[in-house]
Parts: C-alpha cells; sequence; structure tokens
C-alpha cells in the first residue's frame, strides 16, 4: 500500500496494490497511525469480496463470498475502536461484468487491480457500544 498526505488539509490517499487485503490493511493502517477515527471513500476493482447483511430478526449477518472481477463503483465508512481495536465499518456496492450491482457491508475485500482510499481523520475517539434493541454495537464517543 502507498501513502499519501496533502499536507494543507491534512486528508490522505492510500493506494492499495493487486493482491492486497482491504480491510485488513485498514486496520493496520488505524494501528500504525494510532487513528482516532476517520471516514474513507473507496474506489477501484476487487477480485474477491465478502458482505453482509444484517437480518434485524435473528440478529445476526448473512455472509456472502463473490470471487470474481467486480468493480468497486463506492465504498464508504467510518473507524471506531471497539474492545482496543480498530474496527471499519464499511458498506459498499460492486458492478459485475453484466453491470448488475452487488452491495451490503464490507468484511473482505481482495483487490483485483487497484483500490484508491481518500480517508478524512477525525481527532476525536469515536467507539462503538451494544445496542440491546437492534443487537448491534453502535457508534458513540466515549
Amino acid at each position: 500500500m502507498k501513502h499519501f498526505v496533502d499536507p494543507p488539509s491534512g486528508t490522505q490517499l492510500l493506494v492499495f496494490a493487486k493482491g492486497e487485503e482491504l480491510m485488513a490493511g485498514l486496520a493496520s493502517f488505524a494501528r500504525d497511525q494510532a487513528l482516532a477515527g476517520a471516514w474513507v471513500d473507496i474506489v477501484g476493482g476487487a477480485a474477491a469480496v465478502t458482505l453482509g447483511f444484517f437480518d434485524p430478526s435473528a440478529r445476526e449477518y448473512r455472509w456472502r463470498r463473490f470471487e470474481e472481477p467486480l468493480e468497486i463503483t463506492g465504498l464508504h465508512g467510518n473507524l471506531s475502536w471497539v474492545d482496543g481495536r480498530p474496527t471499519w465499518h464499511v458498506h459498499g456496492t460492486f458492478s459485475r461484468s453484466d453491470y448488475s450491482v452487488l452491495g451490503g457491508h464490507v468484511k473482505e475485500c481482495l483487490i483485483g487491480l487497484t483500490g484508491e482510499v481518500f480517508l478524512t481523520s477525525r481527532g476525536d475517539r469515536l467507539t462503538r457500544v451494544h445496542d440491546d434493541e437492534t443487537g448491534l454495537k453502535l457508534l458513540s464517543r466515549p
């Protein structure tokens, strides 16, 4: 992964190469840079992706893996900390060669050609706290 910083604004650009795992790379970057919180927008291409859909009645994610060339048409998300670990909450859409679209909560994303990440750091630390009503860990501040 390559890393560039725009000094006046403090925004960062991460460029992931073919074969790199996006979500694991983002977690490592957050740890290494000691990011308190952040927002990301991502475009590029994927070779494989694991997507989830949260089933409210079962209170769990249903995961499905897709292994095919995909365009990353847009991934958006945020960084928070859970139990001392960086946790990225990223949703996204991916287009197939027939122009149909897949989408959901991104658990894993193997970069196919490139992954271009526009990252905006936040100064305040974001966390997630378990919510009894939804069964999810919702965004919070300590």
